[in-house]
């Protein structure tokens, strides 16, 4: 079986707070969201062997606890099942990163106990399909053939799927600035987690978007937005959330502990 690979990262403490992982990148993405820094993963073919990929992971495995798979979309390939097997054969965690889009991929690997944690992207509130559809490039790219509502569907079933189970999950905005997350949006969209994920702890993450990375242009001049405007965001959303944290570049994660 061979997989459409972008890339690994040998050793990574980013990619899976608290462990030491090895991330595996996969080409390919439904969406195409404007602010996406990993932009030349969403398309083109590389097709590798599974066993090339399995040999790197065994490099690593004397330095890391965990394996992360991200993207582009990790959970549009059927090799990331085999790939789940060997990382649980060998006795490493499994992480996912996903945008939701694929519920039946995530179905398939709850049941086979072939990961420990998603981190799943909400990129708006989940209620609100037209902004969904804004941030993903929904009318804008053609590659993006689901409609905004198709997309926040299969969002919607993905984290029913992770959060029926119990499993550790983590919940991510990315904010850029006079784009997505203002006070409004950061709201409704903690609101709307607190209302449907049974997880009382689970954990909500506003990162600093990079725009001068973005896919699209018109974005790579916006100002970055600092670290002391994100942490008010959060502070907004710990109204509704336990576990609200922030990423930032220049003091990279911090827990909220007081809300707004």
């Amino acid at each position: 079986m061979r997989l459409n690979y972008a890339g690994i990262v040998p050793l990574s403490t980013v990619d899976w707070r608290g462990k030491a992982a090895t991330t595996i990148f996969f080409r390919g993405c439904p969406l195409r969201c404007t602010y996406c820094q990993n932009h030349p993963y969403l398309h083109g073919l590389n097709p590798v062997d599974l066993d090339f990929v399995k040999d790197q992971i065994k490099k690593s495995k004397p330095f890391v606890s965990a394996v992360v798979f991200s993207g582009g979309e990790p959970l549009m390939q059927d090799a990331i099942v085999p790939l789940a097997e060997f990382v649980r054969e060998v006795g490493l965690a499994i992480g996912i990163h996903t945008n939701g889009c694929y519920p039946g991929m995530a179905n398939e690997l709850v049941k086979r106990k072939l990961v420990d944690k998603f981190f799943i992207d909400i990129k708006a509130p989940p209620d609100n399909p037209k902004l969904y559809g804004k941030v993903t490039g929904y009318g804008e790219y053609e590659a993006v053939k689901k409609t905004p509502e198709q997309i926040t569907a299969s969002l919607i079933d993905t984290l029913e799927i992770v959060d029926s189970c119990g499993m550790e999950l983590e919940l991510r905005t990315t904010l850029i600035r006079d784009f997505i997350g203002s006070r409004e949006e950061i709201a409704s969209i903690a609101a709307w987690i607190s209302e449907n994920i049974k997880n009382k702890e689970v954990t909500y993450v506003l990162q600093q978007g990079i725009p001068e990375y973005s896919l699209r242009e018109s974005l790579r001049e916006t100002q970055v937005l600092e670290r002391e405007e994100l942490y008010e965001l959060g502070r907004v959303a710990k109204n509704y959330l336990n576990d609200v944290r922030i990423r930032t570049k220049e003091n990279g994660e911090e827990i909220i502990f007081d809300s707004m």
